[in-house]
């Protein structure tokens, strides 16, 4: 006579390990990330301590604040010698 086996639908390891949670990228810090350029073939490796998602973001915020600015003649010309927070900022200006 044959027996046959099957196996159990779950079992004691299922239930007792649990896969870690993927962390959200955004969530990161203390890393080293990469910036491509938007129009050129420039890239930047940038290092920060704090979440990569706020530091992201104050990037993209001082972009837009000193490209939204309407400019004087005499203004833009001081502008030119202000000091930005990071080459990135440089180079998109």
């Amino acid at each position: 006579m044959l027996d046959t086996v099957s196996r159990p639908k779950s079992c004691a390891k299922k239930a007792v390990v649990r896969k870690k949670d993927k962390e959200d990228k955004e969530q990161t810090s203390e890393c080293v990330y990469k910036v491509p350029c938007a129009n050129c073939d420039k890239t930047y490796l940038v290092e920060t301590e704090r979440k990569l998602g706020i530091r992201l973001q104050e990037h993209r915020t001082e972009v837009e604040f000193k490209t939204k600015r309407a400019f004087t003649r005499n203004q833009r010309s001081s502008t030119s010698a202000e000091y930005n927070k990071s080459v990135l900022i440089d180079h998109a200006l």
